[in-house]
């Protein structure tokens, strides 16, 4: 201090520490907790109770249904006198005989057709009702194309086929091959390839079915279309090694890639089509200069010499028109070089009667 004099200490505060609380100790002497007494079992519904309860449950259901047919046939009874267009019923009234039929004959049978209904009279209705809307790009036919195999909702008309024998060549195979003559679609022919690979079956791949040097024999169509570059090819005829003949109907054959027909050279013919144009214009003004014009200024007829030119000049104008014209309709040619590697298409399982040997 500045005075030299030492005060009194500053007295000290402690502040004490707060302990945690003690859990009581449990009484030795209390009575034990009583134990959980679980709930009491539900008692059984009687079967009285169960029958009445399943049979209301069953006429709620049928009531529902009945319901819900009404109101289809309601439906669909409005849809049909909206439509301007006749629903013609013929064809539900032939899948119902044909089904009464059916089951009259033999029962139930998988691909038989199942009775006609409201619904099916509500579709019809609907389906003649949307076709009085434009439709330009063909959508409706184009649904129809795609669920034409549809037949009914639920389980399909045909069953598993097991397989027939071991030595059997699944539809959706394909036979390489080559082609030995030549294709110009300016006529039609036939024509031959030769099988490329060795095929086997088609469930183990170990029986040889069509050995490396068959021969295949077939046709080709020669309707081109302008702007058209594939030819359309089917094989009709496998000739085996061993001289035993198998026909396949009508395969198509498929290019190295899967797609429909061949396709090599395209001759547009260009050069007549242009050709011809410009030649029917050269001849149509050649035609215009050699008509004579009229000499007289009072619109009189001219003489017996200009007449004579005039007839000529517009009579060969026609014929050479026509003639040249053709030449504009020329379909292109389609030209197929042997040594054209292709593929036929199996669309139908062929059984064969073993192993190749």
């Amino acid at each position: 201090m500045p005075d030299g004099i030492i005060g009194e200490p500053a007295p000290l505060t402690f502040q004490p520490v707060p302990t945690a609380p003690r859990e009581p100790a449990p009484n030795p002497f209390a009575p034990p907790e009583p134990a959980a007494v679980p709930p009491p079992a539900r008692p059984l519904e009687p079967e009285e109770d169960w029958r009445a309860r399943l049979q209301r449950e069953q006429e709620e259901q049928a009531m529902r249904e009945l319901h819900r047919q009404r109101m289809a046939r309601l439906q669909a009874n409005d849809a049909a006198f909206d439509s301007p267009i006749v629903v013609s019923l013929r064809d539900f009234s032939a899948q119902g005989s044909g089904a009464a039929t059916g089951q009259s004959q033999g029962g139930t049978e998988p691909g038989a057709t199942r009775p006609p209904s409201a619904l099916d009279l509500y579709a019809a209705a609907m389906q003649a009702g949307a076709g009085q809307a434009a439709d330009p790009n063909a959508q409706g036919a184009k649904e129809g194309f795609f669920n034409q195999d549809i037949r009914d909702l639920g389980y399909l008309p045909n069953p598993v086929v097991p397989q027939m024998s071991p030595y059997e060549l699944k539809r959706g195979s394909v036979i390489p091959a080559t082609l030995i003559t030549g294709i110009n679609s300016d006529l039609p022919g036939r024509i031959t390839a030769q099988v490329s690979q060795n095929v086997y079956d088609s469930a183990t791949g170990r029986h040889l079915l069509i050995p490396q040097g068959s021969k295949l024999f077939g046709r080709y169509d020669s309707k081109v279309t302008f702007g058209q570059n594939r030819v359309l090819v089917i094989w009709t005829d496998i000739i085996m090694p061993n001289g035993s003949t198998l026909q396949i109907g009508g395969m198509a054959g498929t290019d190295a890639a899967g797609y429909g027909g061949f396709s090599d050279r395209v001759d547009n013919h260009y050069l007549r089509t242009f050709g011809s144009a410009i030649l029917v214009a050269l001849i149509g003004a050649g035609t215009e200069m050699m008509l004579p014009q009229d000499r007289n200024a009072f619109g009189t007829a001219n003489s017996a010499e200009d007449a004579a030119r005039r007839s000529f000049a517009e009579t060969f104008g026609q014929i050479s028109e026509q003639t040249v014209s053709r030449n504009l309709n020329v379909q292109p040619t389609l030209e197929i070089r042997p040594g054209y590697r292709f593929n036929v298409l199996v669309d139908q399982d062929i059984v064969f009667p073993g192993s190749y040997r």
